[in-house]
């Protein structure tokens, strides 16, 4: 699953003509960054979130292109995208991923695991290493995801770039992985250890 959010989308400058051309982009580059990826739109079922989205795929869809080749593909057409935007429809975007049982109802996605991914996207140290960094595109992966689709399955994803966090959202304790596709991560008091595991 993934869940992907527009860095200050509601900001003073960004009126509602902004808000909807960053969000037909934003569309636009999911799908784009997916297919690239050899991971189609259409695989997947889609919740819009506002100034973000919510994507689910199917269990019988392999998971590792979500971390060798969507995150480089999606900053790569963000940045593209910024290049030729006035400086209030360029974006940054968070994104969280996660791995786990989803249920839907009438009203949308539910389950402890898509909670968890909304949680991890609205981590504060994410937020603060995306604004720190004034790079295009912010990762955080789950410590499942870490485990299972970067140490054990040999990640083409340099796991001397992922960085341990430890925080809490809302009552909800959050242990995950901040990745900077174009880049090492630094986050306070999280050092990472030769493993690519954080420090004891």
């Amino acid at each position: 699953m993934l869940a992907v959010d527009i860095a200050e989308f509601t900001r003073a400058d960004r009126d509602d003509e902004i808000q909807l051309y960053l969000r037909t982009c934003l569309y636009g580059l999911l799908r784009d960054a997916l297919g690239g990826s050899g991971m189609s739109w259409d695989q997947g079922q889609h919740e819009d979130r506002g100034d973000g989205a919510l994507v689910i795929f199917p269990p019988d869809l392999a998971a590792q292109p979500i971390i060798d080749v969507f995150p480089e593909q999606l900053r790569c057409l963000i940045r593209r995208h910024n290049r030729f935007s006035c400086e209030q429809g360029r974006m940054q975007l968070r994104v969280a991923v996660n791995v786990g049982p989803v249920y839907r109802d009438e009203h949308g996605f539910a389950g402890e695991d898509v909670t968890y991914l909304c949680r991890m996207l609205d981590a504060q140290p994410l937020r603060r290493v995306l604004s720190e960094s004034g790079t295009e595109l912010a990762f955080i992966v789950s410590d499942y995801v870490y485990d299972k689709l970067i140490l054990r399955r040999h990640s083409l994803a340099d796991t001397r770039s992922f960085r341990r966090v430890k925080t809490q959202v809302k009552r909800t304790p959050v242990h995950a992985w901040i990745y900077l596709p174009d880049r090492p991560v630094a986050v306070a008091g999280s050092g990472p250890s030769a493993t690519g595991r954080p420090n004891q």
